[in-house]
């Protein structure tokens, strides 16, 4: 297993960042970018879970990679948060504006579940998320998806996506550890995954709404061929990626790893402006 490093990075997010990141794509490009404005709130949350079960376990090991991993993710959240901020720069301000409440109503929700709900809940939620963001990230690096996005989203989403594969395995030992068993850990993981989706999509619905002339721009038929295509490849490797973390002997140390993984660790290794092993 590699180790969990920790890097910072020092990535730019000019006025005029692209929001269709995803060629032909601004409904799959607000998806994505929904999904990913949650982490400002959704991260810290994480790392309120790993840390309160860090007082539960006396595994040194395994209390060193939730260090890691809450580092990994406070290097992220703090990304996002900036990215956050000039995605809303750019909205019609009406649509600024219900971003930013929607944006405030998930950050009280995810308080709420550290404040309300129980260790070993907040554990199963924690590993959901982890089991399927990672899950994504490699169908993104077996097609090698970063290939044909624009930067800078693209290069934060990559460096992102590759951390969450490196400390893949904390949130589900920490689970192993402290949690309720496999069904417990079956059903909150599963409302879980469907909370954080659901979410991405009511902002995404937002940035939709906002971009009525954007989108009409993209309806045509070379555009909507491409959408066609590239949507269906990546959904048939992603529900191949997604049905392992299901099952009772599912385990993130057997996830086969594509090249692309070993690559942009060695790129972000070479760009971070620091990193800590």
């Amino acid at each position: 297993m590699e180790s969990i490093t920790v890097r910072k990075m020092a990535f730019e997010f000019p006025q005029d960042m692209e929001l269709v990141f995803i060629e032909h794509d601004p409904a799959f490009s607000f998806l994505f970018l929904g999904t990913w404005m949650l982490l400002p709130f959704l991260e810290p949350y994480l790392m309120r879970t790993i840390r309160t079960a860090m007082n539960e376990t006396k595994d040194e090991a395994l209390r060193h990679d939730m260090r890691q991993f809450c580092s990994q993710e406070g290097q992220h959240y703090q990304q996002h948060a900036r990215a956050n901020e000039q995605v809303l720069a750019v909205m019609p301000e009406i649509a600024r504006n219900q971003m930013r409440q929607q944006l405030a109503a998930i950050e009280t929700q995810y308080r709420s579940f550290s404040e309300k709900r129980t260790l070993t809940w907040n554990l199963a939620y924690a590993e959901g998320f982890e089991a399927y963001t990672a899950a994504g990230a490699r169908t993104q690096l077996e097609l090698r998806v970063f290939d044909t996005m624009k930067d800078p989203i693209r290069d934060l989403m990559l460096w992102h996506i590759m951390e969450e594969v490196e400390h893949r395995t904390v949130a589900f030992d920490a689970y192993e550890a402290l949690g309720r068993g496999y069904l417990y850990g079956l059903r909150v993981g599963i409302w879980a995954q469907n909370h954080f989706v659901g979410l991405g999509k009511a902002l995404a619905a937002t940035m939709i709404e906002a971009f009525p002339d954007l989108m009409a721009a993209h309806d045509n038929p070379e555009a909507k061929s491409v959408r066609d295509r590239n949507r269906s490849i990546y959904m048939r490797r992603t529900l191949k990626n997604l049905a392992p973390i299901y099952l009772p002997w599912y385990s993130p140390r057997r996830m086969p790893l594509p090249p692309m993984y070993d690559e942009a660790r060695a790129e972000y290794n070479r760009r971070a402006v620091s990193t800590t092993p």
